[in-house]
Order: C-alpha cells, then structure tokens, then sequence
C-alpha cells in the first residue's frame, strides 16, 4: 500500500488486514457458506407419512376417534344404525370414526345435533385432506442433497475434499481456524472450475462442498439450474471494504458516502440488481418446511372440538330432562297395591329404570310404553 492510495474491490475485511491498512464501511455483508450438489430425491416407504408431524398425526386419529364417539352418542337412541351389542357397536365407531377420513362413511346421521358435528368434522377433513396433498406433493419433488453434507460441522468430519477460490482467506481459515488438513483443500479458480468440481464429486477427482463468501456464491448460484445450493448457515460474518493507506482522510469520507448509500436504499437496490436470487432454494430444510404441524391446523381442531362439547351438552341437558320426568311418571305409575281382606292394604314400589338402561334404550320404545 506504499505504492498507492487507495484499492477498490471485492476485499474482504479481516483482523490482519486491519493492522496495516484501513478499512471502509462495508459496502456489502459477507460471510463463508457451504455449496454443494443437489439431485432429485429418492421417494421411500415411508414417504407418505412425511406431509404430517408425529404430533398432527397422533390429534388427527384421536380426534378422529372423538368424533366418532360423540356422533354415536348423538345418534344410539334413535338411529337403528348405531345400535346392536356392543361388539358391533364398537365397530360402527371405530368404522365410522376412521372412515370420514375419507369421506366414504356408510352411515345416515338422523339427529340435528349429530349432522351439526358431522358438517363441522367433514370440513376440517376436507382442509386436512387438500393439506396433507399437497404437502405430499411438494415433499416428493423437492430435491435433496447427494453428498451428504449438510453444514460446517459434517464437513469437517468428513475426509471429503473442499474446494475454495484460489487467493481467498478461506484456504487459511479453514486450516488454521477449522482444523482442517490441508491436504482436503482444493483451489478453484473460478465458478466454472467450481461446476466442473462439484459434478464430478470426491470419486472422479473432484471436490465434495465449496466453500466461499456468501457473494460469490450467490453470483456462482444465479447462473446454474439449480444443481447446487447453499447447506447450513453463514459460519463467518465478515464483510467487503475500500483499502486506504493507515491514517487517509480518504477512508472516512467514502465510509460516509456508503453509509449515505445504504441509508436510503440504493445499496441494497444495487446488491439486488446484480446478485439476482436464483429460483431454487438455498437451504437444506425443505422437507421439514413443507411438513405440516398442528399449529396451521389448531383453529379448525378448536371449532370442531367446541361443536362436539356442546352438543354434548345439549344432548345431556334434553335427556336427563327426560329421564327426570320419565322417572316422576314411573314413580307415581309403578307402585304395586298388594293385601288381604284381613290385613291392611300397602304399596310396594316397583324396579327404577336406571339412567344407563334409560339412554340405552331406543327413543321410539320409551314413547310406547
């Protein structure tokens, strides 16, 4: 810096650098990423159950179960349906219960309360079932990674070969901050030398990740078709700066004027309009993105559940009121007259229907007798 004034370019600021020059403001964020390669993933056998949490799955089927036992509640005393011994009664919930899933219930619903919740339940089901399509959709075309790695940490404790850009600081952090042999860095020297190392891999002499300055890769990025992508996140911040010799006034007046720039927008505007973002995505979590969890679905879960409580309510309130009124008639009508000619007469009352025997028993039949 003897010989000059001043250096313009894609510098990046570093602590032993600062020692002998100074440093603008950064006029552009940095910070060393991993890229590696991308193919299309693999379905499993299990794929099927991946559009869902463990936790959505497991509200799904005990709601599913829930609905099922409050319908047949709903429906025991008056639809002939739901109703024989208690084996098949068991069925016919459990039937029932897993086939609205599915929408391929056989059952008529005969009480108001009991179509209510049935309408509620069948729209949640209709929501989770368009979810859980495309959900699954997207999982089975979302591309994946192919070397198997998928930050810092697994590629440190691979032996796969690195490849970074020839000249950049990257080649003596890795290997002095990271630890990492020198014999697994590979020097590029441009972003075609970048594709033609990642295509050919670790077997075919090629190199497993690259690792470089978030710029750089996101310029090498905006001009592939989505073979690569970045893994993990950023695990250096660092940034882009003008030199000046130590002690230039120069120094000051351009980190003013920068951060005049980045003040109102224009280096921002700039950064956009060169580094276009790529279509693809550069995070390694997109499986786990396109999961659902209850979370996107606890409002539907929380209507459905109120509905069914107070229908259960409602049902609860309208036959205890029966039963009690069931119960005064039987009382005053049941009392059986029993004596002789000698002895006096005297009332002994008869059996009560019990509340479970009275909710067992088919609405129809009570009315008759």
């Amino acid at each position: 810096m003897q010989k000059y004034d001043a250096a313009v370019g894609d510098i990046t600021i570093t602590t032993n650098r600062t020692r002998i020059v100074d440093f603008t403001q950064p006029f552009m964020e940095s910070g060393l990423v991993i890229v590696a390669p991308m193919k299309e993933s693999k379905s499993s056998a299990w794929a099927f159950l991946k559009p869902f949490t463990v936790q959505m799955w497991c509200v799904t089927g005990a709601f599913s179960l829930f609905v099922g036992a409050v319908v047949w509640i709903l429906e025991h005393r008056i639809n002939t349906e739901f109703r024989g011994p208690p084996t098949q009664q068991l069925m016919t919930i459990l039937w029932f219960s897993f086939s609205t899933m599915f929408f391929a219930h056989r059952e008529n619903t005969a009480s108001t309360l009991g179509r209510m919740v049935l309408i509620i339940w069948l729209f949640v089901v209709l929501i989770i079932n368009s979810s859980y399509t495309a959900s699954l959709t997207s999982i089975l075309t979302v591309q994946q990674l192919s070397s198997g790695i998928d930050g810092i940490d697994s590629l440190i404790s691979s032996n796969a070969p690195i490849g970074v850009q020839d000249g950049s600081f990257a080649h003596k952090y890795l290997v002095d901050e990271l630890n990492i042999a020198e014999s697994r860095i590979v020097n590029l020297r441009d972003p075609d030398a970048y594709a033609s190392a990642l295509q050919r891999g670790p077997k075919n002499g090629g190199v497993a990740a690259i690792v470089d300055e978030l710029p750089y890769v996101e310029l090498f990025l905006s001009n592939i078709n989505c073979r690569y992508k970045i893994v993990g996140q950023e695990f250096t911040k660092s940034g882009w700066g003008f030199v000046f010799q130590r002690g230039s006034p120069l120094a000051v007046d351009m980190s003013t004027a920068i951060l005049q720039l980045s003040e109102n927008g224009n280096l921002q505007r700039l950064h956009d309009e060169w580094l276009k973002k790529t279509g693809c995505s550069t995070t390694a979590d997109q499986v786990e993105e396109n999961r659902l969890s209850l979370k996107s679905f606890w409002g539907l879960f929380l209507i459905c559940g109120t509905a069914c409580i107070l229908a259960l309510v409602v049902f609860f309130c309208r036959i205890l009121y029966q039963y009690s009124r069931y119960s005064s008639l039987e009382a005053g009508e049941g009392n059986i007259e029993v004596g002789d000619a000698v002895s006096s007469r005297r009332l002994i009352p008869s059996r009560r229907t019990s509340f479970k025997d009275y909710f067992d028993k088919k609405e129809g039949e009570i009315e008759k007798a």
